[in-house]
């Protein structure tokens, strides 16, 4: 029987990790094991021990594994902040499967519980997945929902400024180029 998992070995592991696909694998497997085999005693709950094994497995580079952990975090029907869905939300894009995560964000933002920290995370997992368009619809209904609470508000137009993908602009493509006038002859 293992120790009890506290918020400080969670954090002690997943700062150690190894930044190559190895050690994130490494530490996937380990939170993975902690997950599965709960001891009286764990201050961490199975959902956010699975969500943080999940995140780990996607940056190794092993996207159904890290959807499968998420969605068994998701079961384990632990509240993981901001919502456990978000990040099984986050493993379908990571997988590819956009419809799929649109479908869960739309459930997800229309639970009436749902408040800013949900649609920043939302937001920013679809603006880092190149999605723009699907990120600013989900900043903009979460401007409107807080609006009101100007603190909530600003954080939401904050991360659609900075989530936008940047543009090139070429004058030359939006102005007529007019001909140059001739010189003047003496």
């Amino acid at each position: 029987m293992r120790a009890p998992v506290s918020c400080d070995d969670l954090e002690q592991v997943e700062l150690s990790a190894a930044n190559d696909a190895r050690g994130q694998r490494a530490v996937a497997d380990l939170l993975h094991s902690w997950a599965r085999r709960a001891v009286p005693g764990d201050s961490v709950s199975r959902g956010r021990l699975f969500v943080a094994a999940s995140e780990h497995a996607a940056f190794a580079g092993d996207a159904r594994r890290a959807l499968r952990l998420a969605r068994e975090a998701l079961a384990t029907g632990d509240h993981v902040a901001p919502d456990t869905r978000c990040y099984v939300v986050s493993a379908l894009l990571v997988c590819g499967h956009l419809r799929e995560a649109v479908a869960l964000a739309d459930e997800v933002l229309d639970d009436p519980g749902a408040d800013v920290d949900v649609y920043l995370q939302l937001g920013e997992e679809f603006s880092w997945h190149r999605q723009p368009e699907e990120a600013s619809r989900i900043y903009t209904q979460g401007m409107f929902r807080c609006a009101g609470d100007e603190e909530a508000t600003e954080l939401l137009l904050g991360a659609w400024r900075r989530g936008r993908t940047p543009r090139t602009i070429d004058l030359r493509d939006r102005v007529p180029v007019l001909p140059s006038p001739a010189a003047p002859r003496d």
